[in-house]
């Protein structure tokens, strides 16, 4: 695979840093220099981590739960392990710690608990039957053949290991409790630092096993504190049978309930019966069914629309908007006063509308009040990040229970329909997924140009906290409200470019963000769903995606088959690695999980609907909303039925994203072609509104089957499809996407905190831009550039006419900007640039055609003027406290500006000259 000259430089200067934070035993673990909250030695795990937890084990039971207070009591010890699957040198461990598993069960019984964490997309039982084969080789003449520990969880949320070995500690690694569940010892493995299974050779692997015995031991033999007395010795446990040796049990009768009745009342619907005993096959079969059809009443409506409505326009001048999306918080972004302006957020509600053809998102603040209005706000490096920006979703979840440093409510994302060209300046290396962005306006979450925390008079800029790479073409995007993971950062995507022949479904999850200023991805999960295939149809179609909180299942408009289908966000199956049949990832380390899951439950929810986009579910969860571009009609689907339940013509013919707002529960929609945003208001109360269609016999007799069948039961499961999980190549965790600058694995190498690098400067002077050049743009953010030459129009985004210059790692500054400060010493006004440092007013000279920002700091008035007249009248940008001052020195204009231009502050008078010549030429 080709690598850019520019990114094999950064790689051989920086080298290779472990993401996962060294093979230190640091605990709390640092991140740039700053501690992670961490469960550490001498930590209580009941006030790091929920101990009554429920975990279901998947080895070498299926199904058996427990608690991590099942483990507590005097002179008991637990110990829990931190692995990754595939052949990383971490694996080489789990063979040491199975053997050691079970050498403590066989003397010591329940006393000691292993746990194993499993992740990183995989078949339990297969990896589980490696381990203990490991275990076998790796101490052949021991007599210990491990059956009954470690207990394996299937860690697919991540959950026991962000509970435990909070990222970036390292890995393999090790957390020993004691009967208080105190962390007594965490430690990393010795294989730790090695590249590969192989690397870590079996002697170096075995000598986890005296350390994790001299630790083990050392708890076993303190007093018991409850009696006062030495622990007695277990008495040695006898393993279990051995799988085949149980005795045989008679197999149940096969029998089958009778047919279910229609599931609707009117139309077509399903019918299903289900197995009561063992049954060869599916234990739930179903067929379509057909009621008479359904009647139209004109006296009947549903609630969002009320008897009689309006559609009309709530806000406007947008530049291609494709979806919005409400602020769970309003006022938590932008709060009072943001860029040298008061906002109301107590007033009204707050939409973000995402533009696609300016790269930006509008957020209109105090929605439908008198004091309502909009600013534009984007990434600083929007040409990467948040170009032709399709879809926008927030985490709405204000109660998931998460603790506070790991809750990400109020955090949002966009995707792009993108395949990273630079605004078509490259050739497209399909380098493109989600950006996560944290709305709060602290910790540099939006920032100035000089990528400083952004102040109130400030122009400010979104600076995001994550980005993953593997849906280029993203025409559609939902958060997932679910409660299982830590971190609560789960987005689904319709990725246009899937396996090059159709789009697929691609689940984002990206756990532990690595925040502003980082470019580390390894600790996330990428999972792809070839079996959902969608269609995008027309350029430039938004895509609507919406996970209903309750039943979990995900809507999905499908533009390109003018239908909407559903999947069910829970189910489907690990089948094997991504990184063979999808090169495009964002890091090669274990610990980052690209995966391809099969068999989801899936099932067209409605069809014939003429290019299908935004969706939206009603408040009460029962009814999904529909835009139908092509007619400009929003139809009303009960959810629980299937079936259409009412629709309304609004006049608009490019209807994207639609969303309810939360507060006043009114459906929103925005329209391409008008840039407009717009609301569905009931005029009256909907006093009849159309019954449910759904059959009440049929209701209750699928709530008997799954009470009876538990998880076997789906009315939508393809119970043929069965997924036959690969063990990966450990060539798949060499590869990585070295087509970009982001190919290092040095998580530092977009930060300052590693100091200027050689190699990053050698990028300044590169001046081969062209559309096929080797210069390869994304290595130009990861070297820190916000302006370059090559960049799209400089890169930074300057006032009309100004220059920008680069300021490595951190951001940029503009020739035509200037800060309006008191001088601290003497309390006069001055004038500095953005970097603070004084303006020679013996040296300045505006120049016609250039916009000039003067952005006033502090408690200081500033007025711009064309005359020194203390009479004349400010010029059109009036005067500002904490904000922008603008104005644009223009031949075409009426302002002459023969003597200059003129700023008066606090009374004292500063002239900045303009160069006449060119002015009157």
């Amino acid at each position: 695979m080709f690598v850019p000259l520019a990114a094999v430089v950064l790689l051989q200067v920086l080298g290779f840093a472990n993401s996962q934070g060294g093979c230190g035993e640091t605990c709390p673990p640092l991140n740039y220099g700053t501690p992670v909250p961490s469960l550490c030695e001498g930590d209580l795990a009941e006030n790091y981590t929920n101990i009554d937890r429920v975990y279901e084990t998947c080895h070498p039971t299926v199904g058996d739960t427990f608690m991590f207070r099942d483990f507590m009591g005097a002179g008991r010890v637990t110990v829990v392990s931190n692995f990754y699957i595939g052949c990383n040198a971490g694996r080489r461990e789990t063979g040491v710690f199975t053997h050691v598993a079970q050498r403590y069960y066989q003397q010591y019984g329940d006393r000691t608990n292993f746990v194993t964490s499993l992740k990183g997309g995989t078949n339990c039982e297969r990896w589980a039957g490696i381990w203990q084969l490991d275990a076998i080789t790796l101490f052949p003449d021991s007599g210990i053949v491990p059956r009954e520990v470690p207990l394996t969880v299937l860690d697919q949320d991540s959950a026991l290991r962000d509970d435990f070995f909070t990222a970036p500690f390292p890995h393999p690694s090790y957390v020993i409790l004691d009967g208080d569940l105190k962390v007594r010892h965490k430690i990393v493995g010795p294989c730790c630092g090695f590249e590969s299974f192989f690397d870590c050779v079996a002697d170096t692997a075995r000598g986890l096993e005296q350390t994790l015995t001299r630790y083990i031991d050392a708890i076993l033999a303190e007093p018991v504190v409850e009696s006062g007395m030495e622990a007695p010795p277990a008495e040695p446990m006898v393993p279990d049978p051995a799988p085949g040796d149980e005795p045989a049990t008679a197999d149940s009768q096969c029998t089958w309930s009778d047919w279910s009745e229609c599931s609707v009342t009117c139309g077509d619907g399903i019918q299903f019966r289900w197995s009561t005993g063992e049954c060869e096959g599916a234990p739930v079969v179903t067929q379509p069914c057909s009621m008479a059809p359904c009647v139209e009443d004109a006296a009947q409506c549903v609630p969002e629309f009320g008897a009689t409505h309006e559609v009309v326009t709530v806000a406007s001048g947008f530049d291609g908007p494709r979806d919005l999306a409400f602020h769970p918080t309003p006022g938590f972004h932008l709060g009072n006063f943001s860029e040298g302006r008061p906002f109301y957020p107590d007033e009204g509600e707050e939409a973000w509308i995402v533009n696609a053809l300016n790269h930006s998102v509008s957020i209109v603040a105090s929605l439908g009040s008198p004091r309502q209005t909009t600013i534009s706000r984007r990434d600083r490096g929007y040409y990467h990040y948040m170009i032709n920006a399709t879809a926008l979703a927030f985490n709405m979840v204000s109660d998931s229970g998460r603790s506070s440093d790991r809750d990400s409510f109020n955090y949002w994302a966009v995707c792009n329909d993108d395949m990273n060209t630079y605004l078509g300046l490259k050739e497209p290396n399909n380098f493109m997924g989600p950006t996560l962005y944290n709305s709060a306006p602290r910790n540099r979450n939006i920032v100035n140009r000089l990528g400083e925390e952004c102040e109130p008079d400030e122009e400010c800029f979104f600076l995001h906290a994550d980005m993953l790479h593997e849906a280029p073409g993203c025409i559609g995007m939902a958060h997932d409200p679910e409660l299982r993971t830590t971190y609560g950062n789960v987005y689904w995507l319709f990725d246009t470019t899937g396996n090059q022949e159709n789009g697929q479904l691609v689940r984002f999850d990206f756990q532990q963000p690595h925040g502003p200023g980082s470019m580390d991805h390894s600790i996330a999960a990428v999972r792809r769903f070839p079996d959902v295939q969608l269609t995008r149809g027309d350029p430039g179609v938004h895509a609507g995606m919406i996970v209903h909180p309750v039943t979990r299942e995900l809507f999905i408009s499908v533009p390109g088959e003018n239908k909407v289908i559903a999947v069910h966000a829970d189910s489907g199956a690990y089948a094997r690695t991504a990184r063979q049949e999808y090169p495009i990832f964002s890091s090669r380390l274990p610990s980052f999980e690209y995966s391809i899951w099969e068999c989801p439950e899936q099932r067209d929810f409605a069809t014939d609907i003429d290019t299908p986009t935004g969706l939206a579910i009603s408040p009460d969860g029962e009814r999904l909303f529909v835009a139908e571009r092509a007619t400009g009609i929003i139809h009303a689907f009960e959810i629980k039925s299937g079936s259409k339940l009412f629709g309304i013509a609004t006049g608009y013919s490019t209807i994207g994203g639609m969303e309810f707002s939360p507060t006043s529960q009114v459906l929103h929609f925005v329209d391409e072609a008008t840039n407009t945003l717009n609301a569905v208001r009931p005029n009256s109360t909907c006093a009849s509104p159309v019954p449910s269609r759904v059959n009440p016999s049929f209701d209750s007799m699928a709530t008997t089957a799954q009470e009876t069948l538990g998880r076997d039961f789906s009315l939508y499961r393809d119970y043929e499809c069965v997924v036959d999980a690969l063990i990966p190549d450990a060539i798949y965790f060499d590869q990585v996407h070295d087509d970009t600058g982001y190919a290092s694995n040095d998580t530092n190498v977009q930060s300052n905190m590693t100091g200027m690098d050689a190699s990053a400067a050698l990028l300044a002077d590169r001046f081969d831009c062209e559309y096929d050049s080797e210069l390869n743009f994304d290595a130009l953010l990861l070297g820190g550039y916000f302006c370059h030459q090559c960049l799209p129009s400089g890169g930074a985004e300057c006032d009309p006419g100004g220059r920008c210059a680069n300021v490595q790692w951190d951001g940029y500054t503009c020739d035509n900007e200037f800060l309006v400060v008191q001088d601290p010493s003497t309390d006069a006004v001055m004038l500095t640039y953005p970097d603070h440092s004084p303006v020679d007013m013996q040296s300045v000279m505006l120049k016609p055609g250039v916009t000039y920002r003067f952005t006033v700091k502090g408690d200081i008035t500033a007025c711009l003027y064309d005359s020194p007249d203390p009479a004349a009248n400010p010029i059109e940008s009036g005067c500002m406290t904490k904000g922008p001052l603008l104005t644009s020195i223009d031949a075409g204009s009426s302002r002459t500006f023969d003597q200059g231009v003129y700023l008066r502050a606090d009374g004292e008078l500063i002239m900045l000259p303009v160069e006449q010549r060119r002015l009157r030429s």
